[in-house]
This record gives structure tokens, sequence and C-alpha cells, in this order.
């Protein structure tokens, strides 16, 4: 008796914790949807990437221009040395505004890390109204690093700058003396500067 008691419990904690899984991970699959789905403001209506090359891997920076006036994304995506030391830390400047300490956020199945960072926290029209879009897992916003960026071609380039570090190492651009990788994008708009308000 006191063993059909103790296999009528295992079997109910079986039970309960089966579909308390499945409940989290319908949960979970919720959660990844509601990430990929993008904010109109977010729509990329130019684009500019570069990829660095050098004997210590690669890092390829793409800047979005979004359809939002004035706001843009940068995705950095790292594989080089660092990425056997963990997560790697960058040190990032956009037209003179700087970062000292990003770390990257995310990792794909080749071991390439990855962050992109947007200028303003993006919002999607639900069923109870607006609110903001949870950042999915590499993203990051930083509201003042886009400061100084210009977002139409009369106002310059956008200039980029950014060197990698983890554990007191440091990964910098091979084919110019290990220094800064430094990259300067022409705007790719075309139309002239509007009233957008």
């Amino acid at each position: 008796m006191k063993q059909m008691r103790e296999f009528v419990l295992t079997l109910v904690v079986v039970l309960m914790s089966s579909s308390f899984l499945f409940q989290a991970t319908g949960e979970a699959a919720v959660k990844n949807d509601e990430i990929m789905m993008r904010s109109p403001d977010e729509e990329p209506i130019g684009t500019r990437t570069h990829k660095f090359t050098d004997r210590d891997g690669e890092v390829t920076v793409t800047v979005e221009w979004l359809r939002r006036p004035g706001e843009f994304a940068v995705a950095i995506d790292y594989y080089g040395y660092l990425t056997q030391e963990g997560m790697a830390n960058c040190y990032l400047s956009i037209n003179g505004i700087s970062r000292d300490f990003i770390t990257l956020k995310e990792e794909t199945p080749a071991r390439h890390q990855r962050i992109r960072i947007l200028s303003f926290h993006p919002s999607l029209a639900g069923k109870s109204g607006r609110g903001l879009r949870p950042l999915g897992p590499g993203e990051l916003v930083d509201y003042l690093l886009f400061r100084n960026a210009p977002y139409y071609p009369q106002f310059g380039r956008f200039e980029i700058e950014m060197k990698f570090f983890a554990n007191g190492r440091w990964d910098g651009d091979g084919n110019n003396s290990d220094n800064n990788y430094k990259i300067a994008f022409d705007c790719p708009l075309d139309m002239p500067a509007q009233d957008h308000f």
C-alpha cells in the first residue's frame, strides 16, 4: 500500500511538472513571437554595412537609418580571438559620443557575438493599447549614443570607432596596427530634410 501511494505521488509530481514545462514553453514561444514583431518605426529606409577581416577574425558593423526620423540602429557582429574569453566588451564611439563599456549580449551557435543598439525604444500597438516592444536577446537601447549622428547627408558622415576587450586583453584592427576599428558611412538617404512636426 505504501509503495502504491509513493507511485501515485510520483506520477502526480511528474504530470504537474510536465504540464508546467509545457505552459512555460508556450509562454516563451509567445514572447519570442512578440520580440520578432517590429514596429513600423523600426523599418530600415537605408542601410550601410562594413566587414573588417584580419588575422584574428572578423567584425561586421551594420548601420540602419530607421523610418522614424532621426533614429538609428547599429548592429555589431564580433568573431575574434576574445570569444574564447566569454562575452566580449566593446569601447564604442559614434560621432564623438562614446561608451567605454558595452558588453555584447548575444552569442550565436557559431560563437559569433552580437549586439544591436537602438536609438529609441520602439512601441507596438496591442489589444490593450500601445506599449513598449520587448527587446530581443541581443538588443540594447541607448538614447544618447546617437546624439551627434547625422540622419541626412547634408549634416556629414556617420563615424564609428570601436575596440574590443575581455579579461585585460584587447582586440583591435589588425590591418591598422591593432588600433581602433574605424569606419565612416555616407548617408544612404537621398531625400531632403523634412519638417516632421
